[in-house]
């Protein structure tokens, strides 16, 4: 629930064949919840818990085609007030030789949109990486909102490289560092051998990320939307991990001029 409403980029169709009984089951849970899910807020800049409000006439349908068509979902925070609102479109879709029945859900429309949630919250990590960088973020996640794939993919590929390579220069610090392996390494490989420097789960489903080493001719649409989400939590998973020893650092800063003012008033 939380990924559709708030990951799933517009556009991106969600495919379920009419045989898969926990996918049918998936389309009625989500057209007939009427209950609560937590999600962002960009009024008060943290998560919350929000009601869920499903406009549809078929509500505890037996056949999944009975959802076929629009439907209009409203989100209203239950501290706030604010209001999120969604369209959704369900289609039945046959194979070339009418045999078999699949569905299609795609979210067509969303307001405010991703970005517009998603944004405000990564403004405090201008303390850790470039103008530069952290504006064509937020411009990549504005491009996957309305669907655009490969585009949004590009900026998001750059800003994984330029923070893997910021890395790479802290790790040649380390003893017995073996830069000609880094530097000739596929991305899975660079990424193992910055394991001291980048956060746990991007370790160890590096495998993932190869994604990246892929050439943009390679690259479809959905496929794209498809990985958008898996790199663009690395990233921030990257960037969470570099702000917080950054705050780390700077408390401790603090506290030692305090030390130091407090040992020369008693001095």
């Amino acid at each position: 629930m939380e990924e559709l409403y708030f990951k799933i980029p517009l556009y991106k169709k969600i495919t379920i064949s009419d045989e898969d009984v926990e996918g049918a089951k998936v389309i009625t849970d989500i057209f007939d919840y009427n209950g609560l899910i937590d999600g962002y807020n960009p009024e008060i800049n943290e998560n919350t818990s929000y009601q869920v409000n499903f406009f549809s006439d078929f509500r505890n349908s037996y056949s999944i085609d009975m959802y076929c068509g629009i439907h209009k979902c409203r989100l209203k925070c239950v501290r706030t007030g604010f209001i999120i609102t969604y369209f959704f479109l369900l289609e039945e879709i046959e194979d070339e030789k009418n045999e078999k029945v699949f569905y299609t859900l795609q979210k067509i429309g969303q307001f405010p949109t991703i970005a517009d949630l998603e944004i405000g919250r990564y403004k405090r990590f201008s303390k850790v990486i470039s103008k530069e960088n952290l504006r064509e973020f937020n411009k990549s996640i504005g491009l996957a909102a309305n669907g655009v794939g490969v585009g949004s993919f590009v900026y998001l590929r750059r800003i994984f490289e330029n923070l893997l390579e910021l890395h790479h220069q802290n790790a040649k610090k380390i003893d017995n560092w073996d830069d000609n392996s880094y530097k000739n390494g596929r991305i899975t490989d660079k990424i193992e051998l910055l394991k001291s420097e980048l956060p746990e789960a991007v370790v160890k489903y590096k495998n993932v990320y190869s994604i990246i080493s892929k050439g943009i001719h390679e690259l479809d649409e959905q496929e794209c939307l498809k990985y958008f989400p898996i790199v663009k939590d690395a990233i921030v998973a990257i960037l969470e991990q570099d702000y917080l020893k950054r705050k780390n650092k700077d408390k401790q800063e603090e506290l030692e001029k305090s030390i130091q003012k407090a040992t020369g008033e008693l001095k």
